[in-house]
């Protein structure tokens, strides 16, 4: 007579026992996988509201570009440049946070499209930079026209790499609750007829003031200041010591350097020797001006001199500002 190995009754517990152990590694599953979800969610909406930011900043960057390009010829050199620097900088910046954000594994390829928008932006903010410059400074020069174009290249091609970025965005979580992205276009939209190389180049060269100008100026006040006239020639009175004040002026639109101002006292009529002194400015400023200050000065009562202050630098536009003169008498002593 044969038995079974098992019992009825046991394998009915066995079978029991598999099921139970079945439906607790489905729970456990299930309860992983919510888990897992949840870390995935929060990680895209870290994410998101890290590239929200970018998309920002990277917006109101087009949009000050916009302006510039549209003002461009009622904008001074130093305002542009300085616009310039301002547009690099906050797009670095963008670059900079981007680069610093955990990128979730479902959001790599949404992640390498914003990667690929602004790295091409950047590019093409730093490549303008050199277009302008060359151009501002050397119109005959075809090189700038096709910097610029090659810049306006860069814009497009970012603009398309964030349409695709957009288009990875939307694909993500719906639930993630981030602020609705902004749409980002340097040279397209509205704005594509302001991104015509040739045009903008022409442009550029057609305002003057936009060029690379240098210009400094030297006037002068004395310490007695002339009181009367002898002769027509104005007499400074006696004092124990007569002060010269040279103003020196930056009225070009380029910084300039080491900017020298030379001091000449020549007497007339008298065995004197000719004074000579030079100060120097290490920097001026577009629009900036310094007081130099002459208080060295021997004068002889009753002498007849010549005071002559020059200035300049190279490339100067205008050198009958570069000097100041005046011819007076020392009076008498008191």
């Amino acid at each position: 007579m044969a038995y079974s190995p098992y019992p009825p009754v046991r394998r009915q517990q066995r079978r029991r026992w598999l099921s139970a152990l079945l439906i607790g590694l489905i729970i456990v599953a299930i309860l992983v996988l919510a888990v897992r979800r949840r870390s995935e969610a929060r990680g895209v909406a870290d994410y998101l509201a890290v590239a929200h930011d970018v998309a920002t900043t990277e917006a109101e960057t087009a949009s000050e570009l916009e302006t510039m390009f549209a003002t461009i010829t009622d904008i001074e050199r130093p305002e542009v440049m300085r616009r310039l620097e301002a547009l690099r900088a906050s797009s670095e910046a963008a670059a900079e946070e981007l680069a610093l954000v955990a990128v979730p594994a479902v959001a790599g390829e949404t992640n390498g499209y914003l990667v690929a928008a602004v790295s091409s932006w950047n590019s093409a903010i730093d490549i303008l930079d050199d277009a302008i410059i060359l151009i501002l400074d050397e119109p005959a020069e075809a090189g700038g026209t096709d910097l610029l174009q090659e810049s306006f290249d860069y814009l497009r091609i970012g603009d398309l790499s964030y349409e695709r970025f957009l288009e990875s965005a939307g694909n993500l979580d719906d639930a993630v609750p981030v602020g609705e992205l902004d749409v980002v276009a340097f040279a397209g939209g509205d704005r594509a007829g302001l991104f015509d190389a040739p045009l903008v180049a022409l442009r550029l060269n057609s305002v003057y003031k936009l060029g690379e100008l240098h210009d400094v100026a030297v006037t002068a006040l004395t310490d007695p200041e002339p009181l009367g006239e002898r002769n027509n020639v104005p007499v400074v009175p006696h004092a124990e010591q007569f002060i010269v004040q040279a103003v020196v002026a930056n009225k070009g639109n380029e910084p300039e350097q080491q900017v020298s101002v030379d001091l000449e006292l020549i007497p007339t009529g008298s065995e004197e020797g000719s004074v000579t002194i030079r100060q120097t400015v290490a920097e001026l400023q577009p629009g900036q001006a310094r007081t130099l200050v002459f208080d060295t000065l021997d004068l002889q009562p009753g002498g007849l001199y010549e005071l002559v202050l020059t200035t300049g630098v190279d490339k100067d536009e205008d050198p009958e500002n570069d000097s100041w003169r005046m011819v007076f008498y020392q009076n008498e002593s008191a």
